[in-house]
Formats: C-alpha cells, sequence, structure tokens
C-alpha cells in the first residue's frame, strides 16, 4: 500500500473515472517535501478516486496509473504492456518491424515510451519524474522475453546525441527500407507517427515533382520516389540527416539523377527560391514546446505555409503538418485559412488525419492528438 496519499482540491472524480490521466499541482493539496516521485494514492471529498505516481520535478504533478481499488502491481503492468503488444498486430501485419509499442498516457502508461527497431528497444521517459519512477528492469525484463527485441537502451528526451552501441539499425517500413541511427537521430531515432501519412503521400507522387521541406532522413522523399515522382528534391538544415536521406534512397533502388539534397534553412530558401513544384510536403519539427510560445509559434507556421502555398504549381498539392501538442486541429486549420489567404490561393482538403494507430491516446484526453496532417488540392 502506498503511504503517499494526495488530497484534491478541486473536483476531478468525473474527469479521472473517464480517463483523463492528469492531475495538476495547483489541483491539489501539497504533500510537503518529496524528493522522489513514488506512487501514491488520490483522494477526494468521497474517499478512495485512484492510483498514481507523483511527480515532486513537474506542475504535472501526479499520473493517474488506475481506478482499481487495489494498487497496481507487477502483474498490473506487465498486463498493461502485453495489452499494448496486442494492439499493434495490425502494424506488424504490413511487413513493418519498426513502431512505437509503449505510448505512455494512450497505453496507460504515463511518461513511459518505447520504440521498436526490429530487434533494438529504445526507451525514452517524459521527464525526471517517470524516469524515477519505472521500473527499468521490469520493463527491459518483459520486453525481452515477449517481443522479437534483444538489445533495450534508454534515450534522454532532451540530449539530440548519446552514445548508444551499434547506433545504426535496418529497418522497414511498408516494405520501405530505412537505415535509422538511433544515436543522433531525433525522437527515438525515426518519425514513426508519420507512416501511414508517408504511405498516402506515395499515392499522389506519380510523374511529379517533389519539394519535401524539413525532409530529415527522407521518409517522405523516399515513398515519393517509390510512388514514381519525377524529381524529389530534401531540403533540411542538418547535413548528416541528409546524408541519411541520401542513402535511404539508394537503399530502395531508386534512381540517385532523380534526388537532391540541399541543406538550408527552410525560410530562406522560400523567400529567396521562386521555383514551382507540383507537390510540397510540409512537416516542420514542433515550434511550441508550452503554452507560452503558442500565438509565436502560430506566426511562424502561418509564415512558413503561406510561403509553401505560393510555390505549388495551379492544381497542385500541398501536404501539411504539425507536430506542436500545444496547437490543436482547430487552430491547424486556423494556420491554413490564413495561410492560404495570404498566398491568394483556394484549396480542396483531400485528407485529414495524425499520427498511425501505434501512437494512441485515451479518449478524454484529445490534447494527447497531437499530429495533425493535412492534404490540399490547390487551384
Amino acid at each position: 500500500m502506498a503511504k503517499l496519499k494526495i488530497k484534491l482540491v478541486r473536483n476531478l472524480r468525473r474527469s479521472i473515472l473517464r480517463g483523463h490521466p492528469w492531475v495538476y499541482k495547483d489541483a491539489m493539496v501539497s504533500p510537503g517535501n518529496i524528493e522522489k516521485a513514488q506512487l501514491c494514492q488520490i483522494l477526494d471529498q468521497k474517499g478512495e478516486l485512484a492510483w498514481g505516481f507523483y511527480d515532486p520535478h513537474s506542475v504535472l504533478a501526479v499520473r493517474i496509473l488506475s481506478v482499481d481499488k487495489a494498487p497496481p502491481s507487477e502483474l498490473f503492468f506487465e498486463k498493461r504492456f502485453a495489452r499494448a503488444w496486442d494492439l499493434r498486430r495490425g502494424v506488424r501485419a504490413y511487413e513493418t518491424d519498426a513502431y512505437r509499442l509503449l505510448n505512455g498516457e494512450g497505453d496507460g502508461l504515463p511518461g513511459l515510451v518505447c520504440d521498436l527497431y526490429g530487434s533494438v528497444a529504445v526507451l525514452q521517459f517524459d521527464g525526471q519524474g517517470p524516469r524515477e519512477f519505472w521500473d527499468q528492469d521490469l520493463i527491459r525484463r518483459w520486453l525481452l522475453e515477449n517481443t522479437p527485441c534483444r538489445t533495450v537502451v534508454e534515450k534522454e528526451r532532451r540530449h539530440a546525441e548519446q552514445k548508444i552501441e551499434s547506433p545504426e539499425v535496418l529497418i522497414l517500413e511498408n516494405s520501405v527500407k530505412f537505415r535509422v541511427n538511433l544515436e543522433k537521430g531525433q525522437k527515438t531515432g525515426f518519425f514513426l507517427d508519420q507512416r501511414d501519412n508517408r504511405e498516402y503521400v506515395r499515392r499522389f507522387t506519380r510523374h511529379k515533382s517533389v519539394l519535401n521541406l524539413f525532409s530529415y532522413t527522407g521518409g517522405f522523399s523516399v515513398y515519393a520516389g517509390l510512388g514514381g515522382a519525377s524529381r524529389v528534391a530534401s531540403l533540411d538544415v542538418s547535413k548528416g540527416a541528409l546524408e541519411l536521406a541520401e542513402q535511404n534512397w539508394m537503399l530502395n533502388g531508386l534512381d540517385p539523377s532523380k534526388h537532391s539534397s540541399l541543406c538550408v534553412d527552410v525560410f530562406e530558401y522560400l523567400r529567396e527560391n521562386n521555383e514551382f513544384w507540383d507537390c510540397l510536403i510540409v512537416d516542420p519539427p514542433s515550434m511550441s514546446h508550452s503554452k507560452d510560445q503558442k500565438e509565436l509559434a502560430i506566426a511562424k507556421y502561418v509564415e512558413l505555409f503561406t510561403a509553401a502555398a505560393k510555390r505549388v504549381k495551379p492544381g497542385g498539392d500541398l501536404f501539411l503538418s504539425s507536430c506542436s501538442s500545444h496547437i490543436g486541429f482547430d487552430d491547424f486549420f486556423g494556420m491554413i485559412e490564413e495561410a492560404l489567404s495570404g498566398a491568394r490561393r483556394r484549396g480542396q482538403v483531400l485528407r485529414v488525419s495524425g499520427q498511425g494507430p501505434d501512437h494512441p491516446f485515451p479518449h478524454a484526453c484529445p490534447e494527447l492528438r497531437y499530429l495533425k496532417f493535412v492534404h490540399l488540392a490547390l487551384d
């Protein structure tokens, strides 16, 4: 039984029972000087409510684990791991061996992320509190015993480059081959959440010129090439990422003369270059890491989307995306409307989507539906 009890000062009973996974510091009585994250029992005016873990390092002070009467045990967590594994059976079925296995709150495992890259599992924790709470030995043991994983590594979220033994892996995604650098790569190494959107883009690139902005290691570029694009250009500020993009292009047997890469600042390129393209893909890194940055981020997105829309040929395709969790779908559509107005273009929305099925989120917490993706056909 947990020694730590957290008393709520706000009426969050309905929200928690419906599945919302968070309690902020201002909604509870301070438990005093607690140095490390630990299991806690959440109480309100009606009595016992839920189990979670208290994080003394964050304003997101409690993450909910369960509303059961008994505290969560090792068996409880192992059942959650097994449930997550079962939910990914549809992803694994499509010649794919790289996917997110544990998606934090979306799998009832708050603050814990695990991505599988073939036989390598990469763990990430959403801050110091989750890293202190989660039993890494339990997680490693379960992964090694129940998945194709043979190696488990941890990668800290805020460190762009970390030392990992055998950092490069070869993966399959929808039968497409990619070389991934787990050590230097962003996130856990690859943007797995865009898998379905990459496959979608592939259907629209036959005999078309394609400009992929913020291309990273060429995910969308390779799919565009496999879709039959006449030529593809990958733009990114990282020379190392572009080198991997070139390798991934060749890895899939594509004609090297149809792909070019340019190491540039995308905003500067769009200001200085007037070339028109049949398809433009705009998938920038997050521009908003907190609510305080939201308005500034929206202005940057509008600037970027406006400039991109101006470079699409009449009748061409514009694919826009945002991974900023503080910007919702309503915000995103508002940005698109403002951008197309600024570019004096009109568009038809052909697709609205988000992250793939290996990135689930609780129905009671739509703010965890962070990825936005929209396909527009422009006049």
